[in-house]
């Protein structure tokens, strides 16, 4: 026999990046709200601590954070005229399973789209002509602008301690991070990730070729940081056991 819950304003199906940052500003406004996760729940202070947060058998290989395709998988083809199959060992296509989703195993790169993405045709005609789009290309620009979502990159960046070096602060171009990169209202929560040696040599060598090298943003706090909704994140411990695994510093 069915149960009857308690009805709800809203309801999230999925309780990753997306589900549970939606939930939060539903509740933030007063609603109710129930989030449905097909996979398991999980508390960092208990699940991600050492030594079992650096399994490399059970995360790296086995894949236990993400999504079973043994039991439920989505189906692939690499032309219309192909029949799709379903897919029965991931590649570089890694769903997470569980509270979290792939944020739980996101190895954490976080890069802005740049101004030009939000204009992709528009851009491409300026610069090649409108001739060089095939007439069944299908691109086109998005409805909004870089500059209407930077407030909320901006938001994001704070929510997760991303870790890197602005490059274009309000329309100044700034030493030490990414000139290319399109106008931000703040600098970065944390300094950059430290950089290896092998890192140094290269941006070195790019520098003396009249490149621009920088440290690449990441979501992971290289110092520990309180984020904008008063939860502690731990810093970097340098451990390299970032894609496919948990991050062990995170919240309890």
């Amino acid at each position: 026999m069915a149960t009857r819950l308690k009805e709800a304003d809203a309801v999230m199906v999925g309780m990753g990046w997306t589900g549970a940052i939606m939930a939060r500003e539903l509740t933030r406004a007063g609603l109710t709200v129930v989030g449905l996760e097909r996979g398991q729940d999980r508390t960092p202070g208990e699940d991600f601590t050492l030594p079992g947060v650096r399994d490399e058998m059970k995360y790296a290989q086995r894949l236990e954070l993400m999504s079973d395709n043994s039991i439920d998988t989505i189906t692939f083809r690499n032309a219309p005229a192909e029949r799709a199959l379903p897919i029965r060992r991931w590649g570089a296509f890694l769903p997470g399973e569980g509270v979290g989703g792939s944020g739980i195993h996101w190895g954490a790169l976080h890069w802005r789209n740049l101004p030009t993405d939000f204009r992709i045709r528009s851009a491409l005609a300026e610069r090649y002509g409108a001739k060089a789009i095939p007439d069944d290309m299908t691109i086109t620009d998005w409805p909004v602008s870089y500059a209407e979502l930077e407030p909320h990159y901006d938001h994001f960046d704070k929510l997760c301690g991303v870790s890197g070096k602005a490059g274009n602060l309000r329309g100044t171009v700034v030493a030490g991070g990414n000139p290319f990169e399109g106008p931000r209202s703040d600098e970065y929560p944390n300094q950059p990730i430290k950089t290896c040696r092998g890192g140094l040599m290269f941006g070195e060598a790019a520098r003396s070729l009249g490149y621009h090298p920088f440290p690449a943003p990441v979501a992971i706090a290289s110092n520990a940081y309180v984020n904008s909704e008063a939860i502690p994140l731990g810093a970097c411990e340098y451990c390299g056991y970032c894609n496919r695994m948990a991050c062990e510093p995170t919240p309890p």
